[in-house]
This record gives C-alpha cells, structure tokens and sequence, in this order.
C-alpha cells in the first residue's frame, strides 16, 4: 500500500497563513484548443458583501465553505485574446466545497489529481 500523497507543505501554508488565497496546477487537456486547470481556494479569506460581480461565481457558491476546489477549461484563444477573463470565459466542470485539508486530499485521490503538483498561482499561468 503507498502512502497518500499530500500538497507539499510550502504550498499548503502559504494557503492556510496569509501568503495567498488559492493554489492551482494545470491538468491535461483531452481538447488542444482549451486549456485546464484545479484551484483550491482558501474561501474564508474572501470579504463578501452583496456585490454579486465581486467574485467569481463559483467563489461565491461556496462561501458557506472553508475551501472550494474548481476544475475549469478556457479556450486558448480567449488566453491569448483577451485582456481579462471572467464567468463568460470559463466552463466550470466540478465545483466542490470542503472544510479541511483531509477533505481535499480526499477528492484529489478520488479524481486521481496529484497534489504534490500544486503551486503557487503564478508557477502554472493560473488565468484567473
């Protein structure tokens, strides 16, 4: 039996201390047109008011949530056309909202995602 790989540490303080609100790793795209991504967002870093353009959707979907994992694709050629990227721009295809780290493990095992791939948002060209 192999152990359960885990974010590295660096990453995962640096989302769970003040460092930054999310981390991400691009994954494989079946579509060379599109590019994909995962993101796991620190949600109960966000200042929400009523403003329902303040954040992304899905941010918003999960603000009952600690963190939220979002999968999501963006057409390249948006990437490399467009001078800001938002709800229109991307499809979303898993949204899920979790309350601790052992919660996040556990849906990337289950996706077979590798966590030890996730970094800092600007390593990976993370679009939003």
């Amino acid at each position: 039996m192999t152990a359960q790989k885990h974010i590295p540490r660096s990453v995962w303080h640096g989302l769970d201390g003040t460092s930054y609100d999310n981390i991400a790793q691009e994954l494989e795209s079946e579509e060379p047109s599109i590019r994909k991504w995962i993101s796991v967002h620190a949600i109960y870093k966000y200042s929400f008011t009523n403003d329902l353009n303040q954040y992304y959707d899905f941010i918003h979907q999960s603000k009952n949530s600690r963190y939220a994992a979002v999968i999501f694709t963006i057409p390249t050629e948006t990437l490399e056309t467009s001078d800001g990227i938002d709800d229109r721009d991307i499809t979303i295809e898993k949204i899920e909202a979790m309350n601790s780290e052992d919660e996040i493990n556990t849906l990337l095992e289950k996706l077979d995602i590798n966590p030890e791939l996730f970094t800092t948002p600007w390593r990976c060209e993370y679009p939003l």
